[in-house]
């Protein structure tokens, strides 16, 4: 499973709209959107703001958490 696809099954998980998280994370929901479908690679920034705003750890979402 792709880092894109465990956000948004976090995200699903939680009942969050796409452009609630995004929000909550800073990142346009276009952005989050190619991260989600594996368009775009998250930065190490949004990896930890999406991971904070899902409320778990970076390393339950992202294979690579490096600055």
């Amino acid at each position: 499973m792709s880092d894109g696809e465990k956000i948004l099954l976090e995200r699903r998980r939680r009942g969050l709209a796409a452009y609630k998280l995004a929000a909550a994370a800073g990142i346009a929901p276009s952005v989050l959107s190619a991260i989600e479908h594996g368009d775009r690679e998250a930065t190490y920034g949004q990896k930890l703001t999406l991971a904070r705003a899902l409320g778990v750890e970076p390393e339950t979402i992202f294979d690579r958490v490096t600055p």
